[in-house]
C-alpha cells in the first residue's frame, strides 16, 4: 500500500469527529438530540429522532439524565464512528468531507425502518387485536423516545430494558413483547430469502418473553355466591338485570365469552356452533367448537334471540367492546347487591371451569375442551375424530347438579 494512501486513511479517520447537541426548545418543552460530524472544515447534522425534555438535560453537565435515551444516542454514536472508520478504510486516498461521509453510509444502510414496516402489516393484516398492536407500537415509541428502529439495533439488552420499563404491568409485559416478537419474525419471513438476508439477526432466540402468571381459581364463584348472582332480580330491561342473565348464559354455555356470545350467528337444532374469537386465528381447527343448549336456559334464549345473529346484544350495543363494558359494569351492580365485591363477566368461564373439576370431578382435559383450549394431548387429537357429546353431556350433568332445585 503507498504510504501517501496510508496516511490518507489514517487523516479521515483521525479528523472525522461525532458530537452530540441539542437543537431549538420546541413549544412542548423538548428538544431534538442531534449528532454532529465534523470533518476538517466541513460539518454535517444527522437527527436522532429523540426527543427529550428540557428537565432532562442537566443544567451543569448537559449531558441526559435518562439513562435509556442516553445510552441509546450512544449506541447510534459509536454506530456511526463504525461506519465512519469503515469508510475511511474503503475511502483509501479520496478527501471527502462531512456531507460525503454520510452521504456514502446512508446509501450503504439497506435495512427497513421496524415502524415503518409495523405501520404497513397493521394496514393490510386482518389478525384480530389489531387495537392491541397499535397500543405496544404507541408504548414502544414512548419508550424509546421515537418513532424510528432499524431491525439491527433490537438487542437483548434493548428488549430486557422494555420488559423493565413495563414491569408494573404484567400483563402488558407478556401480551407487548409477544407482539413485538411476532411482527419481528414476520418481517424476517418478509424480508429474507435464500439469496439475501436483510435481517441478520434475531434476539428472540435468546431473549424470551415472559409468561403472566396468573393465580389460579382466584376468579372462580363458589356454588353458593353463584347461586346469588342467578337469584338476582334487578330491574326488567335494566343494565344489572342483562348482566346477570349474560352471565348465566356463559356459565351454562360452558363459559363462552361474551365476544362470542355478541357475535355468534349459528344455532340449530339446539346447537350453539361457533369459532372462539380470541384463537381462532391461532389454530389450526380454527377453534371450532360445538355447544348443546340445556333447556334450563331456553327462557334465556328466547328472551335475547336475535334476527341475524343468536342473540341481540349487536341491536343493543354498537360493538363489542360497549356490550363488554357495559357487562361489568352491570354486574358491579349486581355483585354489590348480593355481597360480592369486583364481580366481573369473565369470572362465569372460570366457575364453569372450576365447578366441573372440583365439584363434578370431569377429567382436566375434558374441562380443557369444554373451554375450547388446545389442551395437552395435540398427538392424541391427530387421531381421534372429534366428538362433542363429552363436553356437553359433561355439561348437562354440571346444570343439573348445580340448578338441582329450580329444575325440579
Amino acid at each position: 500500500m503507498p504510504k501517501s494512501a496510508q496516511n490518507r486513511r489514517k487523516f479521515l479517520v483521525k479528523m472525522a469527529t461525532i458530537t452530540t447537541e441539542y437543537g431549538k426548545l420546541s413549544s412542548n418543552k423538548t428538544r431534538t438530540v442531534y449528532l454532529r460530524i465534523r470533518n476538517g472544515k466541513t460539518e454535517k447534522r444527522i437527527n436522532t429522532q429523540i426527543k427529550v425534555l428540557e428537565s432532562e438535560i442537566s443544567p451543569r453537565t448537559k449531558k441526559i439524565k435518562d439513562f435509556s435515551k442516553a445510552r441509546q444516542i450512544e449506541m447510534m454514536r459509536l454506530d456511526w464512528e463504525t461506519k465512519i472508520n469503515q469508510l475511511g478504510i474503503e475511502a483509501l486516498g479520496v478527501k471527502v468531507d462531512a456531507q460525503d461521509i454520510t452521504s456514502a453510509i446512508s446509501k450503504k444502510e439497506e435495512e427497513t425502518d421496524f415502524f415503518a414496516y409495523a405501520k404497513n402489516w397493521l394496514a393490510h393484516t386482518s389478525i384480530k387485536g389489531k387495537k392491541n398492536y397499535q397500543c405496544m407500537l404507541n408504548t414502544f415509541s414512548s419508550f424509546l423516545g421515537k418513532e424510528n428502529l432499524l431491525f439491527s439495533d433490537f438487542t437483548y439488552t434493548l428488549l430486557k430494558e422494555f420488559e423493565n420499563h413495563l414491569s408494573k404491568k404484567p400483563r402488558a409485559q407478556s401480551l407487548y413483547l409477544g407482539e413485538l416478537r411476532h411482527l419481528f419474525r414476520e418481517a424476517m419471513l418478509e424480508f429474507n430469502t435464500e439469496e439475501k438476508t436483510i435481517i441478520k439477526s434475531d434476539p428472540f432466540i435468546r431473549y424470551k418473553v415472559p409468561k403472566q402468571v396468573m393465580k389460579k381459581g382466584v376468579r372462580a364463584l363458589t356454588l353458593e355466591e353463584l347461586m346469588k348472582v342467578y337469584h338476582y332480580q334487578g330491574k326488567p330491561g335494566s343494565r344489572s338485570q342483562l348482566a346477570r342473565d349474560t352471565f348465566i348464559l356463559s356459565f351454562c354455555l360452558m363459559g363462552m365469552n361474551s365476544v362470542d356470545l355478541f357475535s355468534a350467528t349459528n344455532y340449530k337444532n339446539g346447537f350453539i356452533k361457533y369459532n372462539r374469537t380470541k384463537t381462532k386465528d391461532r389454530r389450526n381447527d380454527e377453534a371450532y367448537i360445538e355447544v348443546k343448549v340445556h333447556p334450563f336456559i331456553k327462557p334465556l334464549m328466547k328472551k335475547y334471540a336475535g334476527i341475524k345473529t343468536v342473540f341481540n346484544f349487536c341491536s343493543r350495543y354498537n360493538d363489542y367492546e360497549g356490550f363488554n363494558k357495559n357487562l361489568n359494569i352491570g354486574l358491579k351492580t349486581v355483585g354489590k347487591a348480593v355481597g360480592i365485591s369486583d364481580l366481573e363477566f369473565y369470572q362465569a368461564r372460570h366457575t364453569f371451569a372450576t365447578l366441573s373439576r372440583n365439584l363434578m370431578k370431569f377429567s382436566k382435559g375434558d374441562v380443557d375442551e369444554a373451554l375450547n383450549h388446545v389442551g395437552s394431548f395435540e398427538v392424541a387429537d391427530i387421531y381421534i375424530a372429534k366428538d362433542f357429546s363429552i363436553i356437553n353431556d359433561n355439561n348437562f350433568k354440571l346444570i343439573k347438579r348445580v340448578f338441582k332445585k329450580e329444575l325440579a
